[in-house]
């Protein structure tokens, strides 16, 4: 398995926590929902989607439910 650069981790945690910070924002959310949602960002970056306006419209259909991708729910 290929290493990712620092820059391209760096870049994808930057990217996570923006689109976090548009869901939530400074509102005080149940913490799981917020994990949840950043859990799912992460993972759909890893998958190569970098369009913050997609991944925020995509975490927000997920309504904070954790996404088990090794069978595509959401629990």
């Amino acid at each position: 398995m290929a290493l990712e650069s620092p820059g391209k981790t760096r870049e994808a945690d930057a990217i996570v926590e923006r689109t976090v910070r548009r869901l939530y924002g400074r509102r005080q959310e149940d913490g799981h929902s917020e994990e949840n949602a950043a859990a799912l960002v992460t993972y759909l970056v890893e998958s190569g989607i970098h369009d913050e306006d997609e991944l925020v419209e995509l975490a927000r259909i997920a309504h904070g439910k954790r996404y088990d991708p090794s069978n595509g729910s959401f629990l």
